[in-house]
């Protein structure tokens, strides 16, 4: 990595306030009346704000583009495959357990035909994954290297899923629900950094993490449920995003065991 004279704390801080603010406000605009092209035209701004940021900071500072993660190698591949596999899991394997404990509140649209619906989705998600890359690059590509560099793996993954929480807000104040659905995306966001990461560092491209974010971006949901039961339901929260609980606990251990605390993800 080309040297710079700021260093990573202060990179981070400026990235984050820049990114954080105001896609914030993108998001909020673009929800406001998502049929009009003002709306669309935001929503996407907002969704490729991160990427935007990153090659303009990365630019500036002189840094250069090397350690993002815009690369396909060899073994890259085989992540690709784990991404989209990995991914459907999360979206789907907490579903039979919700409906054993709650099935008088929540029911399934789900059938044998969904299986196609599930692949075509699959399909396209994989296939747009150069929409996801606009966030994926700024959040893991840049900025999770830096807090890694100065923290570690758990205190970085940690943070950026908490930053992902509080980049949506714009998006959460358009909801019945905006705080409860804030810890719900936070959650649920620290355990998918662990498992992005994962990703990352075992494939050395970025387009693993995009893959994955372009799939379950995706993919049908099947679970229907009312919002004011499931938004009061502490438990109910917690049960349908054990699948996320347990992938997450799982890519932890694994970076650690793998790459340690204590290794540096960029090398000086």
């Amino acid at each position: 990595m080309r040297k710079t004279k700021y260093n990573n704390i202060l990179l981070a801080s400026v990235y984050i306030l820049i990114v954080v603010i105001i896609s914030n406000i993108f998001w909020y605009v673009g929800y406001l009346n998502e049929e009009s092209a003002l709306s669309m035209f935001m929503l996407m701004l907002a969704q490729f704000f991160p990427m935007i940021v990153c090659l303009i900071m990365t630019k500036i500072t002189g840094e250069g583009w090397n350690n993002l993660g815009i690369t396909i190698k060899k073994k890259s591949w085989k992540y690709f495959g784990i991404s989209i596999v990995a991914t459907i899991c999360l979206s789907y394997l907490s579903d039979p357990v919700v409906l054993w404990v709650f099935g008088k509140n929540v029911e399934s649209s789900f059938t044998i035909s969904s299986l196609w619906e599930i692949a075509m989705m699959t399909l396209l998600g994989t296939a747009c994954f150069i929409e996801c890359l606009g966030e994926e690059l700024g959040w893991i590509g840049y900025l999770y290297g830096k807090l890694e560099h100065e923290m570690g793996i758990w205190k970085a993954c940690t943070i950026l899923g908490l930053l992902r929480g509080i980049y949506h807000i714009g998006i959460l104040l358009h909801m019945d629900y905006p705080v409860q659905g804030f810890i719900e995306l936070t959650v649920t966001n620290i355990c998918l950094s662990f498992f992005m990461v994962y990703l990352y560092k075992k494939s050395e491209s970025i387009f693993a993490c995009s893959i994955s974010h372009g799939i379950s971006a995706m993919l049908p949901v099947f679970l229907v449920y009312n919002e004011d039961w499931y938004y009061t339901n502490p438990f109910a929260m917690m049960l349908a995003n054990i699948s996320f609980f347990l992938v997450g606990g799982y890519c932890f251990m694994k970076c650690k065991r793998t790459f340690g605390e204590d290794k540096k993800y960029i090398k000086e």
